[in-house]
């Protein structure tokens, strides 16, 4: 009978089998770890359709990026209004402070002061004293704050390409100015937004879709270190 035979065979058949799955399971799970780390794979995808509808703008105005803001929902799907940063993002184990200048091209426009929260929630504002045109303005005091929230799965994208280790922000808010000289007023909506690398670095824009004239205007500030 060929009985020790057909077992060597059958224990060498299932030790192969074996192998293969551990190998087959090996290389599934450092895919897995690999898209997670990168942000390659969004979890919550099902929900949102695909990244370049949602997110992907390169050129889009925080006006038109009101799915980001939490508001207890993501994209329609309740998920208790949290999402962390992914792995690849700098994470927020304490609260981050921010103050920058903001500039339109090399004029001073005042300055911006940014607070992230460890739940992801963000608190900004604007202050300052300066000239635009030959008129000087000045930001009413304590009626410049705006708040919203880090939204992780926006992806940072430029002329280089896709960089998936920064963190957006972004806030909204309202803006008062004073024209000192004439004695008026200007008022309307404004957003804080900004970008965090890994190293905690962060920059962004001061947007105004309706400013002095009714004219759509985009200040610049940072890039800058967080304050102590």
């Amino acid at each position: 009978m060929n009985t020790p035979y057909l077992r060597e065979r059958d224990t060498k058949n299932r030790s192969g089998f074996a192998l293969f799955l551990v190998l087959i399971l090996g290389v599934a799970g450092m895919l897995l770890l690999f898209t997670l780390y990168t942000g390659a794979l969004d979890p919550f995808t099902v929900f949102h359709g695909s990244e370049a509808d949602r997110y992907s703008d390169p050129n889009a105005y925080p006006w038109e990026e009101g799915h980001l803001f939490i508001k207890k929902q993501l994209d329609g799907y309740n998920m208790g209004g949290r999402r962390p940063p992914f792995r690849a993002q700098p994470k927020i184990d304490n609260k981050l402070h921010y103050k920058a200048e903001v500039y339109d091209g090399d004029e001073q426009r005042g300055q911006i002061a940014l607070i992230i929260r460890k739940d992801g929630d963000a608190l900004s504002g604007w202050s300052g004293d300066f000239r635009i045109k030959g008129k000087r303005y000045t930001t009413v005091k304590g009626a410049n704050s705006f708040e919203g929230n880090i939204a992780p799965l926006k992806v940072y994208e430029d002329e280089d390409g896709k960089d998936r280790s920064k963190l957006y922000v972004i806030t909204q808010g309202f803006f008062h100015l004073q024209e000192l000289k004439e004695d008026k007023s200007f008022s309307g909506i404004a957003y804080v937004t900004g970008w965090i690398d890994r190293d905690y670095n962060a920059e962004g824009k001061l947007s105004i879709p309706s400013f002095i004239n009714g004219e759509l205007t985009v200040f610049n500030w940072g890039p800058v270190t967080p304050s102590e």
